[in-house]
Formats: structure tokens, sequence, C-alpha cells
């Protein structure tokens, strides 16, 4: 764990640390959860005392694995109402409960038909958050195209181009994110991005869609 936070700390802000490391000849994860009630220096990027540290350890040959359930980690670490419960607890028992009630259940992959996942995102401060999603849900492969808008293109041609900047600035690129789902992941997954975004069907910042694949070989897990 020292040898790792040499590479750089591992406290994210928000009084929050998630040390990790992965050892040789290890052959199972392992994870700890720590509570200092003053704070610890632990370097973050915001400069604020650490009072939550999430630990795990694990194989060295598992990385899918691992970064999964990073994932998973850090989505419960930066849940504020996780953070002050957790705080609050007195006792290890009451710490593990706490975790694994904001972790929820982790399904494994149904095998189901196969499905093209599309989201095209403009409000591109949110894509880590939902990268991070794909991880905790077990989606280790996915392309990132940068995308442009039809009003960017439309903004070229004379004839629309005075009403446009008449209209102001609006978002003009995005974020094309492309995945292949299994059918039974597809609800999970919306309501997870809707969980970051906020009702889709209200937010115009955002589109998700999903068509049948009929044939399918190979893959993008690069992880």
């Amino acid at each position: 764990l020292e040898e790792r936070e040499e590479q750089g700390s591992t406290a994210f802000g928000e009084g929050v640390a998630i040390p990790h490391a992965r050892l040789k000849g290890s052959r199972s994860f392992a994870m700890g959860i720590g509570v200092s009630k003053k704070g610890i220096d632990f370097q973050s990027l915001d400069g604020k005392k650490s009072h939550l540290f999430f630990v795990l350890l694990g194989p060295e040959n598992k990385p899918q694995d691992y970064l999964t359930l990073l994932a998973q980690i850090s989505r419960v670490a930066k849940d504020r109402d996780a953070q002050k419960e957790l705080r609050r607890s007195r006792s290890p028992s009451v710490l593990r409960e706490i975790f694994l009630r904001h972790l929820g259940g982790v399904k494994p992959k149904a095998s189901g038909k196969n499905k093209l996942f599309v989201l095209v995102l403009y409000e591109k401060q949110y894509l880590d958050d939902i990268l991070e999603l794909f991880l905790e849900l077990g989606i280790r492969g996915a392309s990132v195209s940068e995308t442009t808008g039809v009003r960017d293109v439309l903004s070229k041609v004379p004839l629309f181009a005075d009403l446009l900047n008449f209209l102001g600035e609006r978002k003009q690129a995005s974020k094309t994110i492309t995945t292949i789902i299994d059918e039974n992941e597809l609800s999970r997954l919306v309501e997870g991005i809707e969980g970051i975004l906020g009702d889709l069907d209200t937010h115009s910042g955002a589109l998700v869609y999903a068509l049948d694949v009929p044939f399918m070989k190979g893959s993008l897990e690069v992880l």
C-alpha cells in the first residue's frame, strides 16, 4: 500500500481515500473500511484531511475483477449519504452493514440476447461517472468517440449561421459511448445512468437507445 501511495495519493477529496494494491501470490480479494474522527493528512486533491478509508487488496492476475471492485467501492465512497452514515457508525459490524446496503446486490451477468447500447452525451463532465458505472456493472469494454451535433454543422452554412448565432451558444460537441450488453442488463444500466444525470425523459443533454444484435463476433474488452 505504501508503494502504491508513492505513485500518487489515492485520496480523491471530500474526506475519502481508497488505498489499494495488487499482490503477487494472492488468490482472493480483501477489503477493509477505516474511519478517522480527527482526519488524516493523506495528500488529497482538495487539500483536506481524509476521514473515510476504503482499503482494497487483490490478486495481481485479476485486473478486470480488480477494476470492477474499485468502481463499486468508489460509487459508495462518493455517496454523501453513505459518507455521513459511515462516519457516524460506532462498530465494525455497523460499518459493514452500511457499506453493503449502499452497495446493493451486484447481479451476475445473465445469459440473454445481445443489445447494442448507445449513449450520446453532451454534458461531458459526467463521462467519468458513467464509465465508472460501466465498470461497476461489469461492462469492461466500450467505444467512446467525439461527435458533433447538427447545430455545429448548420452553423457553417451561411443560410443558417446568422440565425443560429442569434439564438446563442448551445452545446455542440458530444461524446458517443457504444457497447454491447446483455438485454437483461439494460434496465439496470439505464437506472444507473439516470441516477447520475436525472430523468432522461426530461433531460435534454443526453440520449440512450438500444438495438438488437443478430450477429456478433469479437469483443470490445481491452481491460
